[in-house]
């Protein structure tokens, strides 16, 4: 499946890494690669803990999985540069030039060495429709999507605002 960087919404992509996982940057590679972006509400995120990506062409409903071979990952991430991030051992710095080198070798290598793709067809996936319904939290008085608000009666609350009271006196106070 061969299809242009997407210029604006005729590809998703959608990422499985998580916010703590060690290999979140992968995002910013596939933003980067695809065209693919938060803002233009093409790049979903699928917190599944793993190192793949389905980029999905929206015509055509063709898709692609990539994810990283494991032999590749557990091979890299016992290269003592990367593992030292893991584990940090005072004072260890990469050898001159070994950063740049193990990258070259990584760039030498068949790309079935690397990744393991597979091929989709009619992969239907929509855009998550965009919500403009809002209300003021009545905790912290700012602005939150309406379906994010929290209704107590008449009040409405963000996920936040239980706890977390900036503006004003809260729902039993001043009454």
């Amino acid at each position: 499946m061969a299809v242009p960087r997407s210029a604006d919404k005729d590809l998703t992509a959608i990422v499985e890494v998580v916010p703590e996982q060690f290999f979140h940057c992968f995002g910013d590679g596939i933003q980067w690669i695809t065209g693919c972006t938060l803002g233009k509400n093409n790049l979903q995120l699928q917190p599944l803990g793993k190192f793949a990506v389905t980029v999905i062409e929206m015509n055509s409903q063709e898709g692609v999985r990539i994810s990283f071979r494991a032999e590749f990952l557990e091979d890299f991430l016992q290269w003592s540069a990367v593992a030292d991030k893991a584990h940090p051992q005072p004072g260890y710095l990469p050898r001159p030039g070994e950063v740049s080198m193990r990258i070259q070798k990584i760039l030498e290598r068949p790309l079935s060495e690397l990744f393991s793709p597979r091929h989709f067809v009619g992969y239907s996936v929509s855009a998550p429709v965009m919500d403009w319904t809002h209300v003021r939290c009545t905790g912290c008085g700012e602005l939150v999507i309406g379906r994010y608000a929290h209704h107590l009666g008449k009040e409405a609350w963000c996920p936040f605002g239980w706890g977390h009271r900036v503006h004003g006196p809260g729902p039993d106070e001043g009454r």
